[in-house]
Parts: C-alpha cells; sequence; structure tokens
C-alpha cells in the first residue's frame, strides 16, 4: 500500500509566500490602473494651449478626452456637445505610429470661406483657422502640432515654415500613409493649404508628416519627391 505523502510545514509556507507576493502584485496593478482611469485629462504645462482653443477658461481638448475615455463617446457624438466652431477630426487615434493615442481638433468660425469645388474635387474636406493635435501620456495632454494664423508650429514650439499670415484660414484633408522603412504602423499625413477669400488655394500644398528620428513634425511641399 502507498504512503499518504506528508507536505513539510516549510513548503506550505514558500507556497503561501508566493501566493501573498502575486496577490500583492496584483492589488498594486489595479489600484495603479484605477489611478490612471480616475485621473482627469490635464493638458501640459510645456506648451501652453493656443487661446483658440480654449473654452470657459479650459482647453477644449480636456473636454473632448474626458467625454472619449470617461463616458465613451464618439467623434460625432463629441461634436454635438462641442461649441459649433470647434470639430474634433481624429479621437484616440495612433497618427504617428508611437503606441500613444492622438487627437486632432480645429477650430473655425463664420467668417471663414467655404470650400471652393476646385479644392473639393482636390480632396479636400476641412476649412480651419486653427488646428491642435495632442498625444496623450501618462494622462497628460502634451501638444505636438499647433497651427494658427501666423504660423505652423511642432510640439516644442518651433516653426516648421515661413509663412505670411493665413487671413482667411486653411484647408485640411488627412491621408493614410505607409512605409515600412519608417514607420511601424500606419501614420497619417495632414496636407494643408493657405485660402483667399474665395475658398481657393493661396500657396502651395503642404504636407505635414511625422519624423520618427526627431520624434516631432516636419513640413515639405515635397514629400515623397527623390
Amino acid at each position: 500500500m502507498m504512503k499518504k505523502k506528508k507536505h513539510r510545514p516549510g513548503s506550505i509556507v514558500v507556497r503561501l509566500g508566493a501566493l501573498m507576493v502575486i496577490l500583492a502584485a496584483a492589488y498594486f496593478a489595479v489600484v495603479l490602473l484605477m489611478g490612471e482611469t480616475d485621473t482627469e485629462p490635464v493638458h501640459s504645462d510645456t506648451y501652453p494651449p493656443l487661446p483658440a482653443m480654449m473654452h470657459h477658461d479650459r482647453p477644449v481638448i480636456e473636454s473632448i478626452v474626458q467625454w472619449h475615455r470617461y463616458d465613451n463617446l464618439d467623434a460625432g457624438e463629441i461634436n454635438e456637445r462641442l461649441p459649433d466652431s470647434f470639430r474634433v477630426l481624429l479621437l484616440g487615434v495612433d497618427i504617428n505610429a508611437n503606441g500613444a493615442d492622438d487627437y486632432l481638433l480645429i477650430q473655425s468660425d463664420t467668417d471663414l470661406p467655404g470650400l471652393h469645388q476646385v479644392l473639393r474635387d482636390a480632396g479636400y474636406v476641412h476649412a480651419f483657422r486653427n488646428l491642435a493635435a495632442y498625444e496623450r501620456r501618462n494622462g497628460i495632454l502634451h501638444p505636438i502640432l499647433h497651427i494658427d494664423r501666423e504660423a505652423i508650429r511642432d510640439g516644442y514650439g518651433r516653426q516648421l515654415i515661413d509663412q505670411v499670415p493665413a487671413r482667411d484660414g486653411y484647408a485640411l484633408v488627412i491621408e493614410p500613409y505607409e512605409n515600412d522603412a519608417l514607420y511601424d504602423a500606419p501614420v497619417k499625413l495632414l496636407e494643408i493649404v493657405m485660402l483667399n477669400e474665395h475658398g481657393r488655394e493661396a500657396s502651395d500644398d503642404i504636407i505635414i508628416y511625422w519624423d520618427p528620428a526627431e520624434s516631432a513634425f516636419k513640413a515639405t511641399n515635397t514629400f515623397g519627391a527623390p
């Protein structure tokens, strides 16, 4: 007859200790996750929001991210809540293939000319005065692109091109782009052109693209040229 194996007291203590370590690790992981979830989105202090991207003394992007993450609203539902001059175009999309959630919103007004059919035929969809793109890192909303009347700037505040003031705003189309040699996943290109008072192009087309080597946006009118 086989004898029943006896468990040594020491082995039981070791197993209980290991179980306690696992349970403690799981608890702290849940606490950290809940802390991240319960934290309201906050705009970075490094680069302040454009004045045009504020509403009731609060950056509009904070409301957008809160509605998206905590109220589970989609872009259409968020745009219904936003004031008429604001529109979110990309919501929690990784636009630069670095694994973070990105957000893109524009601001316009009633004085902005409508897009001429020539530009619509060329694929342009949106007219705007101000544009901001944000990346969410550890609950902080970091600007990675700002466009206003005076300039196009990256997340470090650097001006990307020399330009005259965009008195009548800009036109925009967002294009997907894949290049396995440059990016780990598809990215978004922002193609813009300055508008005149008739809603026609008043400048060359400019492609705004993400440069992974510098972790910043750049702008060119010769993107993809040899």
